[in-house]
């Protein structure tokens, strides 16, 4: 699937301006420095750098491209079919997670996400433990976020 700089650049750039607007909401923690905002404006921050950086590339390598070249990826079925798996898989592990835990229904997801991208399995893997771990770490550990830990792990085996 090939979508152009620009385009892919003013998405993100419209997913930075909607997660700095909803991280505005976000009421500060009384006696802290930095309250709930804090990650969210900053991830918002570099997302309007990287979405300004792909349209500015955009213009200078696509400069006089044809917009059917760059819509190319959408006449193959096979895209479309990865949009909607992608799209299944986010709903199936927003069903599945609180019974799942978030560690298990994070690693299927990762996992087969990149299966999608045409990731080879054993690397898929390999990438999808390391990044539900840290992620897990991150969350459950350092910011102290409550995860789903899963109603799979209380039944009796």
């Amino acid at each position: 699937m090939r979508l152009g700089d620009r385009a892919l650049g003013a998405l993100t750039l419209l997913g930075a301006v909607a997660l700095f607007l909803a991280s505005r909401q976000f009421s500060p923690l009384p006696g802290q420095k930095y309250g709930a905002e804090t990650l969210p404006l900053a991830i918002s921050g570099l997302t309007a750098i990287v979405g300004i950086w792909l349209i500015l590339q955009g213009l200078a390598t696509e400069r006089g491209a044809p917009l059917a070249d760059v819509v190319e990826w959408a006449r193959e079925p096979a895209a479309w079919g990865r949009i909607a798996a992608t799209i299944g898989l986010i709903a199936a592990y927003i069903l599945m997670s609180d019974w799942m835990g978030f560690t298990l229904a994070s690693l299927v997801l990762v996992f087969a996400l990149m299966l999608l991208t045409g990731t080879k399995p054993l690397p898929a893997l390999v990438v999808s433990v390391a990044a539900v771990l840290v992620v897990q770490f991150a969350f459950g550990k350092l910011l102290m976020v409550p995860l789903p830990r899963g109603e799979i792990l209380s039944l009796p085996w």
